[in-house]
């Protein structure tokens, strides 16, 4: 077996395994991503509108108490 051919198939093998390696990268993000929208995403954007809902929550109890502070301040000065 001469050099040239000994050259040639360790190219071969080489390129081989970079293919091999790409081929599973490329299976291991599609995974990744899969997971992602699958399992990930959904559970992001169900906290996301709870921490919504608590917002809006706490803003209508907000507005609920100065209305309530209002009405009695007005109750006091028409007491006099």
């Amino acid at each position: 077996m001469g050099r040239s051919q000994l050259l040639d198939k360790v190219h071969l093998y080489t390129v081989r395994t970079l293919m091999g390696i790409t081929v599973v990268g490329c299976a291991t993000l599609g995974l990744q991503i899969y997971n992602y929208y699958k399992y990930v995403r959904p559970v992001r954007l169900e906290e996301k509108r709870l921490k919504k809902e608590e917002e809006i929550a706490l803003e209508q109890s907000e507005k609920e108490l100065e209305l309530l502070r209002r009405q009695r301040e007005a109750e006091e000065m028409t007491k006099y």
